[in-house]
Parts: C-alpha cells; sequence; structure tokens
C-alpha cells in the first residue's frame, strides 16, 4: 500500500489556505467550543492502567489456524491520501549494534489499543505469531490488549519503555491525540513509526435493511433518505449508531464527520454513547436491535470472509463511501452506492474533508514510543516487513483475518505522512472547533452535560 493524495487533502489543503486567509483579513473567530466531559486526567485513568512490563506478561500468542476466505481475496482498497515520501532507506545501525545480540532473550510485548476478538485485535495476533522469527534474535513475543485509546496513548508515550519491547499497535494513528489536553497534547510525530498495514477508508454499513428501515432499505443509499422525518417502516425506522464516549467527550473528528454527514443529508439518525464500540461490540448491538448502522474502516472487506451469506442475502447493505479515500470492490460485490462527498456542495465537502482528511491517513499502524532509539526502531522495522511482505503463511492468515490481503507502508512514509497530516490537521482545527461546539450539544447533550 502507498500513501497518495485524493480529493480529500486538496479539499484540505484550500482548507488550510482559507483559514489562514481569514485570519489575515480579521474574521471572525468560530464559534467558542464548550467544555465536553472531561476524559479522566491521567492520574484518575492509571487507577486501572495499562499493565506494566511485568504484569503484561503472557504466554507468547498461538499461531491461529488458518481460515478459509470463503473465495478470492478483493482487491486493495484505494491506497491512503497523503504525499509518497522518499522510499524507506535500508536501515543502517550504528557502529557497534548486533540487532540479533540486543533483541535476543529479551520480551518484546505488541499492545492493541482494542478489545480482544476486534479487527485489530485479531489482525494483531495473526501477525505477532510470526514475529519471533523474524525479529533479530528471536525474542519472545506476546500480545496484550488495552481497550482504554486514549489511556494507551499516554502510557507509550510517557511510561512505557523505550528499549523496542513495548509496541504499540493501534487501529488508527490517533492523530487529534496530539491536540487534546486529556493526552497531553503529546504529538504523534514525536513517536517512532514502524509501518502500517491496510487502507483506512470507511463505509457506512446498514444491518438487516429491510427489518430495521423497510422495504425500500434493500435498493436505497443514504441520499436517498434526506428530507424524511423517518424511512419509513421497519422496526426503527431511522438509522441508530453508536460510538465511544471518549470519542464523543472529546468530539473525536472522525465522528464529527460522520455526524455531519449525516446532518448535511437530512436524513432521520439518532447517535448513542457506549464504553466500548469495535467490531464485536457492534455485532453484538446489531444482533440485539440497539443499533442498524456503523461507519467503520475495514468491515467492508472484512465480513465477505467472516460472514459469506451476509451481502448476498441482504443483511448487510454499504450505504455510502465514507472516505478519506474511495472504497474499492470486496470480495463479493463493488460497493452499493457511491460516496457521500458525491452528493455535498463544494462548502459541504471542505467541512467534510477538514475533518475525516488528517485524522485518517492510516490504519493498523506500529508504533514505539517516544524517545526509542532510531537503529532500533529501523531494525524492527525491518523485521516486521519482511515478514508482511514475504512470508506467505502470515499474509494468507492475515489476509483471511481482514479481508484484504496487508499492503505495508514502511516507516520513513508514515513517520512523514504523520507530520504532514498534523500539519493538516492543524490548519483545519478552526472548522473542527466550530464544528464540534455547534454538533456536541445537538446530538450529544446527555453525554456531555455535566
Amino acid at each position: 500500500m502507498r500513501i497518495r493524495p485524493t480529493r480529500w487533502l486538496a479539499g484540505v489543503v484550500i482548507a488550510v489556505a482559507m483559514v489562514a486567509v481569514l485570519a489575515a483579513c480579521g474574521g471572525e473567530d468560530p464559534t467558542a467550543t464548550p467544555q465536553p466531559t472531561a476524559t479522566p486526567t491521567v492520574e484518575a485513568m492509571m487507577e486501572d492502567p495499562t499493565p506494566t512490563p511485568d504484569a503484561m506478561m503472557e504466554e507468547p500468542t498461538p499461531t491461529p489456524e488458518a481460515m478459509d476466505s470463503g473465495g478470492t481475496q478483493p482487491s486493495q482498497p484505494a491506497p491512503t491520501p497523503t504525499p509518497v515520501p522518499a522510499p524507506t532507506a535500508t536501515p543502517t545501525p550504528p557502529p557497534g549494534f548486533d540487532a540479533a545480540e540486543y533483541f535476543s532473550g529479551k520480551t518484546v510485548r505488541i499492545v492493541a489499543n482494542s478489545s480482544p476478538g476486534g479487527g485489530t485485535d485479531t489482525q494483531g495476533r495473526v501477525m505477532a505469531a510470526f514475529m519471533s522469527q523474524y525479529i533479530p534474535g528471536n525474542p519472545r513475543v506476546v500480545f496484550t490488549n488495552q481497550p482504554n485509546k486514549p489511556l494507551e496513548y499516554i502510557y507509550a508515550a510517557t511510561e512505557a519503555p523505550k528499549d523496542g519491547t513495548y509496541v504499540s499497535w493501534n487501529s488508527t494513528p490517533q492523530l487529534s491525540f496530539g491536540f487534546s489536553e486529556e493526552t497531553l497534547n503529546i504529538k504523534r510525530s514525536t513517536f517512532e513509526a514502524l509501518g502500517s498495514t491496510i487502507d483506512p477508508t470507511r463505509g457506512w454499513m446498514l444491518y438487516d435493511p429491510v427489518g430495521n428501515l423497510g422495504a425500500s432499505a434493500a435498493n436505497s443509499c443514504l441520499w436517498d433518505y434526506s428530507g424524511q422525518s423517518s424511512t419509513g417502516g421497519g422496526a426503527h425506522g431511522e438509522f441508530l449508531l453508536a460510538d465511544e464516549l471518549s470519542d464523543i467527550a472529546e468530539g473525536n473528528p472522525t465522528l464529527l464527520a460522520s455526524v455531519f454527514a449525516a446532518e448535511q443529508l437530512d436524513i432521520p439518525f439518532r447517535y448513542f454513547g457506549f464504553d466500548t464500540v469495535d467490531t464485536n461490540a457492534v455485532r453484538l448491538m446489531w444482533a440485539r436491535g440497539d443499533i442498524n448502522s456503523t461507519v467503520r474502516a475495514s468491515l467492508w472487506y472484512r465480513f465477505p470472509v467472516e460472514n459469506p451469506d451476509w451481502i448476498p442475502s441482504g443483511l448487510m447493505r454499504l450505504m455510502a463511501g465514507m472516505g478519506p479515500g474511495e472504497l474499492k470492490g470486496n470480495a463479493q460485490t463493488e460497493p452499493h452506492c457511491e460516496d457521500v462527498r458525491n452528493y455535498f456542495n463544494d462548502d459541504q465537502t471542505f467541512v467534510f474533508n477538514s475533518m475525516m482528511g488528517p485524522t485518517n491517513y492510516a490504519s493498523k499502524t506500529l508504533w514505539l514510543p517516544p524517545g526509542t532509539p532510531g537503529h532500533i526502531a529501523d531494525a524492527l522495522s525491518s523485521a516486521f516487513e519482511e515478514a508482511l511482505t514475504t512470508d506467505a503463511e502470515l499474509i494468507s492468515k492475515y489476509g483471511a483475518v481482514a479481508g484484504e490481503s496487508p499492503g505495508w507502508t514502511g516507516r520513513a512514509e508514515i513517520q512523514a505522512a504523520t507530520l504532514e497530516n498534523e500539519e493538516l490537521l492543524l490548519g483545519s482545527q478552526a472548522v473542527i472547533e466550530e464544528q464540534k461546539a455547534r454538533l456536541l450539544p445537538k446530538y450529544f447533550s446527555q453525554y456531555i452535560s455535566g
């Protein structure tokens, strides 16, 4: 997978320029952002802290059983949008550094910021099962979970060992955490990137269209419900979604982009807040009837493998592509509906891209804590790259759980893309803060009020 610009990047670059022009012309400040319900402080969160290295000691992750992919592997999704920097250079360790000697006898922990059983977890476990044979010195490799994303971020930045034995495995880069007081304003670019495995393009997926929204939902797209107070049938009669309370409290830009899209299309929808909203939680809430939709990356590619009857039977339907890239066909079909931005005007696209683009430039990314020596990061990055690009068994098993083959993006590219997108996110802050101040009280007052 390579990272290259798409239309969202042009929109955000224009956005940055517009913000600068408005500032120069003495434009009015955006609406002040209200203080959402605060994410717990570091001290409060550490009441249940990320396990220390000793406490996190576990048996090595067993090699998962191979899974039947259920058909031809899906085509690789559109590459993630950011400028393409120079290719990753061959690591050059400092004189006297012997990576095999250094890692021999150590335990390397790969820590997922998600709950067991979700996509990030299962993909990480498959990968971890192979890594001991690729990391020089064949250290012991264990896999653990810390589903509190802000806490894992803070722990990795401030307390985790900086010797290559603590590796963060994240669903997205959580770029917005670097702009938040709750996460100490520690920028993601201060971490040492190792690489990324798949594209983060998102889709709005609807579960049991006919049962939840009525007969017309079987062949409709999101914008077909514009201007309606109800979908006209089904058990719910409106689109019901859920996001994590921490994302709501902080006004996560990706969440805001999804809410903004639903609002601008004027469709009947409601959002709910839950402690954890990973893949397993979404499945459970779908089955119970709590919600009927989700806006997520990778599930469009995964579910044809995990639930091969869902799309052919009409139990799941893609209602819209949600950026930042363009969804491609999965193992079973081309996307049912177009990209949501095709139904926005220029102003709406500008706002949507400002929130969705910069924070979703990569997915399933590996990081080392800030301050980890570069030569250690180089050695680990090379090990992951070799494993994920040459090991046919790993590639097959990873593809079986992800629904798409890994497309490695190297250390230098991710590091450069992180810096680039932090600048874009900084330039988009006025737009994000304005929408946060408007959307959170409007749709999430029960979750952000004191």
